[in-house]
């Protein structure tokens, strides 16, 4: 079983932010992989879906928390036993908008929800597919990351703009990519590919 969980925040008023670009994606690659609707699911704190892709089964998680909670939703989920083969797809402010890495046993860099994951399964051994979030400028190509605290929660919980948006689909397909080399190749494949 292959273990899939997007991260974003619960709500209308965020369903379009860039912290849930991670929930955002995965909508597009249910739909692409033909997977049943999510059907909320109390012991597990989210909404799951079930299906098979390339031959691997697939149960991806929504959490229900909010993002800074996500650990405890994935920590009733994901077996101890079946660790390695949890994938976390989440926004990333130090990378530019549409970059993708793929990383593995590392820390949160940053991103609470993944903290807390690390936190509740007491491991960091599992894959993480970084989506960047970070504009960039105009007039210099450069990425632009917004100062810490303040300014930094406004813009990660702001909507892409429409210039971003227009992107979006690609970022997605470029989710849904790495996600089938991971199944079908595992995470050094996914990451010599991406990375």
């Amino acid at each position: 079983m292959q273990y899939i969980v997007p991260l974003g925040n619960p709500g209308e008023k965020y369903q379009t932010t860039r912290h849930n670009v991670g929930w955002m994606a995965l909508d597009y690659c249910r739909s692409a992989w033909g997977l049943p609707d999510l059907v909320a699911d109390r012991s597990c704190s989210g909404r799951v879906t079930q299906g098979v892709h390339g031959g691997t089964e697939i149960k991806i998680l929504y959490p229900d928390t909010f993002m800074n909670n996500s650990g405890s939703a994935v920590v009733k989920c994901v077996p101890s036993s079946d660790i390695k083969k949890l994938v976390v797809v989440h926004d990333d402010i130090d990378l530019p908008f549409g970059d993708i890495k793929v990383v593995q046993g590392r820390g949160g860099g940053g991103n609470n929800g993944v903290t807390s994951i690390i936190q509740k399964l007491g491991s960091k051994d599992f894959v993480r597919i970084r989506v960047g979030i970070a504009p960039k400028s105009f007039w210099t190509g450069k990425t632009k990351r917004p100062a810490g605290g303040g300014p930094l929660e406004r813009f990660v919980l702001k909507s892409f703009s429409r210039t971003e948006q227009k992107e979006l689909d690609f970022v997605y397909e470029k989710v849904k990519e790495v996600l089938e080399i991971l199944m079908s190749d595992g995470a050094e494949a996914a990451m010599n590919t991406c990375n």
